[in-house]
């Protein structure tokens, strides 16, 4: 075993069910408990309540009753975070076709396999940035309860959009775009800050808009900015209001300052920032989750 990935499961209160509230002890032969600093060798990490208590140095005797994990002969690191994720789907060539076939309850089974992939990867936290609100949070709220392995979701539910933006139905028969439209699209500030309202109420931990054009829109419209200004302001300022962020899917240059002028904590993409863009994201605090490997994704 070069990589263990069994402290990952182990510090997952979501997975460890009824190891939760017991104390677990992981005996590692190889230990990366600081980035940067290299492995320790031969180290006793104790759990409880599915956190880490302490990391020691040496193997000793336990109590009765302490739940073991024996990784004496391997490499055993902390579980990964990734902030962009979609766990409820999967870029396919039947994509589309399962938005006319599939229930709510279909995704959130196949977000239960999925979360279970991506926790056996070594991801014990995840940002789940788009997904149908019922099958997301009921995925993140079985896993937090200990019905289905998964890593811990911080979920946005269906994305803030602007009506005919990337995140609203496009590409569809009128009669289908009507019946796929949700409360999710909005025109307008005082419209944008009810969206938000409703995502919160819905059980969004974390508001995701579009405030770019998509590679995947099936709309001609470009990778610009798709929101006004004074839409993006209020969407942040309602979002603080009530205790959540805000992150935006943004492409172009344009539309990734706008996002960062007028608050937005969060950039997911951020493909055609420049040298000013830069300067942008240092004087504003905010952040960029590149995903990289989605441009590999969807052109392979």
């Amino acid at each position: 075993k070069s990589v263990c990935l069994a402290l990952a499961v182990a510090i997952s209160g979501s997975i460890c069910g009824a190891y939760a509230q017991e104390i677990t002890v992981v005996e590692a032969g190889n230990l990366l408990a600081v980035p940067g600093e290299g492995y320790l060798m031969d180290q006793t990490v104790t759990i409880e309540d599915g956190r880490i208590a302490s990391v020691e140095s040496g193997f000793t005797t336990h109590p009765a009753g302490t739940r073991v994990i024996n990784l004496r002969n391997a490499y055993v690191l902390p579980g990964l975070i990734d902030s962009h994720v979609h766990l409820t789907s999967e870029f396919s060539p039947t994509s589309r076709l399962k938005v006319l076939s599939d229930s709510d309850v279909d995704a959130a089974l196949d977000g239960a396999l999925f979360a279970r992939r991506t926790l056996l990867a070594g991801f014990t936290t995840v940002q789940d940035v788009g997904g149908a609100n019922e099958a997301i949070f009921s995925l993140r709220d079985a896993i937090d309860n200990g019905k289905v392995p998964g890593p811990r979701i911080r979920a946005s539910g269906l994305a803030i959009t602007p009506t005919g933006g990337h995140g609203d139905a496009n590409g569809f028969s009128p009669a289908l775009t009507r019946v796929f439209a949700g409360p999710n699209a909005c025109n307008g500030a005082d419209d944008c800050r009810r969206a938000v309202r409703e995502a919160i109420r819905s059980g969004a931990d974390v508001i995701k808009i579009t405030a770019t054009g998509g590679v995947l829109s099936n709309t001609k419209a470009g990778l610009e900015q798709q929101f006004f200004d004074d839409e993006i302001a209020a969407i942040v300022e309602t979002a603080a209001m009530m205790g959540r962020k805000v992150t935006a899917h943004a492409h172009g240059k344009g539309g990734i300052e706008a996002a960062l002028r007028n608050g937005v904590h969060s950039i997911e993409h951020g493909t055609y920032l420049d040298d000013e863009t830069i300067d942008l994201f240092k004087e504003t605090g905010g952040t960029l989750v590149p995903t990289v490997l989605a441009g590999v994704t969807v052109t392979g």
